[in-house]
């Protein structure tokens, strides 16, 4: 939310995406294919502001990595911010751009280039079921509230074990539904 708060152009497209496709009530599952902007504004959100800013892993087997050779036991840290924000792989890697994950954008295909849930063998198990998630949740929470960053707040990164707003303090208002669709619902039998 704080991203989009960012982009009041960016939100007024999600909230516009979310009142037609949802009318006022909360989202269920059959909903997401008809929420791609607001999937999109999710994968976008872990690629600018991944949750944890380090990953470890211990090398299985004697390999080599970029020309150096790792012991098999060896620690390897990466970071998956770091590696988001690879100008050679997202293009304006500071800009926060939902459309970069458009079917038809070009971006990074390889394996690796987007590690939100880490890779590999030790891939969070639970990926599909936190974006289905945090999809339906971000489409509920624009359906009912309105959420407004509050003074004193500063959404910028904390950069320690995991990645989240140093202070964040906001105030939750209603959502009213635009009269167009409060309308369409009305005459789809749907109530708000």
């Amino acid at each position: 939310m704080c991203l989009l708060k960012l982009h009041p152009d960016l939100a007024e497209r999600q909230r516009a995406e979310v009142e037609t496709v949802l009318a006022g009530r909360a989202a269920r599952y059959d909903d997401l294919p008809n929420l791609p902007l607001t999937a999109r504004i999710i994968t976008e959100t872990l690629r600018v502001r991944p949750p944890v800013w380090f990953v470890t892993r211990t090398v299985s087997e004697d390999t080599e990595l970029g020309g150096h050779a790792l012991a098999a036991g060896t620690t390897v840290l990466y970071s998956a911010f770091t590696i988001q924000h690879r100008p050679e792989l997202y293009p304006d890697p500071e800009r926060f751009d939902p459309d970069r994950w458009l079917p038809t954008a070009e971006r990074p295909t390889a394996r690796g280039d987007f590690l939100a849930f880490a890779d590999g063998a030790r891939k969070c198990i639970g990926e599909n079921f936190a974006m289905t998630e945090m999809t339906l949740a971000l489409a509920t929470i624009t359906a009912r509230w309105r959420l407004h960053t509050m003074s004193g707040s500063d959404t910028r990164p904390a950069r320690s074990a995991t990645l989240q707003p140093r202070r964040l303090r906001m105030r939750v208002t209603a959502a009213a539904t635009s009269p167009r669709i409060r309308a369409e619902a009305e005459n789809n039998g749907r109530t708000s």
